[in-house]
């Protein structure tokens, strides 16, 4: 009976949110709104992703549906709000978020089928084709909990470090064992991180090149803790110039570091359908020169 009640709760709250997800989709057919506060310490006006309001939408429907199929109820709403701070770049109160969710890798191997979500994944399958020793030096990049890390520890590279804002992450990480040592910062064009010159021979990292997080305009600072002849791999969402005013010139800064001769095209880049959903995403593996 209390599982039944608990149940119809949810799928209450969670249809109440989708019906606010299609207003806030219908007011607008640009890929932003603006939101103003009247409060008394009203913030700045506040962008949203509509394209990414549209995946909530999609991820709910998909947990309602597996629910009403017998399904398992999952900690949704902390991927909600995930996506809410995302879709506004509320970097900050994104990590905090994280900070104090210690089981977000439980959470997200348990519901990553109704999330459609493969960037993990195919990283480490690209990682693999180069034919890396398992000794190889290894800096996951804006690597969260570890998802990168976890699946990478089960094929035996355990010699990985991991760097992300998030200490509460970092920390769900270290109890894990996912890593040697873990470095908390930003990756950002303005400021170095405190990691030495020509560290690491491979860099790694799993779709965390987004507002808020890595710009195109840090690559520079990927460089400089490579080893030459080391190799930085990432992956990115298809539609990544329209991410904010940093990512118009992503494909100029990333090219004119190929003229500079700083890094080179191990592979041509790949686009990848269905990483998230329907979306593709693009996976990259260069060489520091």
């Amino acid at each position: 009976m209390a599982t039944t009640v608990i149940r119809s709760r949810t799928l209450a709250l969670t249809r109440q949110l989708l019906e606010s997800t299609r207003v806030v989709g219908s007011a607008s057919s640009t890929s932003s709104v603006r939101n103003s506060s009247s409060a008394k310490n009203a913030e700045s006006d506040i962008e949203v992703n509509i394209p990414m309001i549209r995946k909530m939408e999609r991820i709910c429907r998909n947990y309602i549906d597996q629910l009403e199929n017998g399904g398992k109820q999952y900690n949704i709403q902390n991927f909600m709000m995930m996506y809410i701070f995302g879709s506004t770049t509320n970097t900050a109160y994104r990590t905090k978020l994280f900070d104090h969710w210690p089981t977000y890798l439980e959470d997200f191997n348990a519901c990553k089928e109704i999330m459609g979500y493969r960037y993990p994944e195919t990283l480490v399958e690209e990682f693999l084709t180069l034919g890396q020793d398992k000794q190889t030096k290894i800096l996951d990049v804006a690597c969260g909990p570890g998802n990168v890390a976890f699946i990478l520890k089960d094929l035996g590279y355990t010699n990985i470090d991991g760097l992300d804002p998030s200490q509460g992450l970092l920390d769900a990480a270290m109890a894990k064992k996912l890593y040697q040592k873990t470095f908390c910062c930003y990756v950002s064009p303005d400021e170095k991180t405190p990691i030495a010159d020509n560290t690491y021979d491979v860099l790694l990292c799993s779709a965390g090149m987004f507002p808020g997080s890595i710009v195109p305009q840090a690559f520079t600072e990927l460089l400089r803790i490579t080893k030459p002849g080391g190799i930085i791999s990432w992956n990115i969402a298809d539609g990544y110039e329209g991410f904010n005013d940093f990512f118009k010139t992503y494909d100029v800064i990333y090219k004119q570091l190929i003229a500079d001769k700083k890094w080179e095209e191990i592979k041509p880049v790949k686009k990848l359908d269905n990483m998230l959903f329907e979306d593709a995403g693009y996976t990259y593996v260069m060489r520091k020169l």
